[in-house]
């Protein structure tokens, strides 16, 4: 009974830990477009119909947060390219 009360009073006595750093927008870019990729290579490998709905559903979504991600990207004025050694 008492190792609980122990838990709570050492939550309660700790600090908040320090949140994890975000990754760079490149990387944020280059990891929605490798999930938007692997969406469509779900979409031409599944059959049934319900499984087709849910890789198309898939797949939109993955594309409106590739094409955000692009768009913020741009406005921030980061350029990069996974294929060439320079970029921001």
């Amino acid at each position: 009974m008492s190792s609980w009360k122990e838990w709570l009073l050492s939550l309660l006595e700790n600090e908040n830990p320090e949140p994890a750093p975000l990754p760079d927008l490149p990387d944020v870019v280059e990891q929605a477009r490798q999930e938007w990729l692997s969406a469509q290579s779900y979409y031409n490998t599944v059959s049934d119909q319900d499984l087709v709905d849910h890789a198309v559903y898939l797949m939109q979504a993955a594309e409106k947060k590739y094409i955000y991600l692009l768009k913020k990207a741009r406005r921030e004025g980061v350029t990069h390219s996974p294929y060439s050694s320079t970029g921001q």
